[in-house]
């Protein structure tokens, strides 16, 4: 029996989660995301998202791959 696999990208690099939630904290860890850097989700016809470490995102509820950024404290998005 397999077990559902959750795709996400994050600075277009492709990791693969197993549960249907992730956090911030869990993301940070499974990219190793500096603790310094802010780390944004993408969301369609909105500004990214920014989320913390507290902040848990359910990735069934996305049509596809959930897809994140990170920024490094003091650089322009853009």
């Amino acid at each position: 029996m397999s077990k559902e696999k959750f795709l996400v990208f994050v600075d277009n690099d492709k990791y693969e989660w197993e549960k249907s939630t992730i956090t911030g904290a869990e993301l940070r860890m499974l990219a190793a995301i500096p603790q310094n850097a802010q780390i944004y989700i993408k969301v369609p016809s909105k500004p990214d998202a920014p989320v913390n470490d507290d902040t848990t995102i359910d990735l069934a509820k996305h049509h596809g791959p959930a897809r994140f950024s990170t920024q490094s404290p003091g650089s322009q998005a853009g």
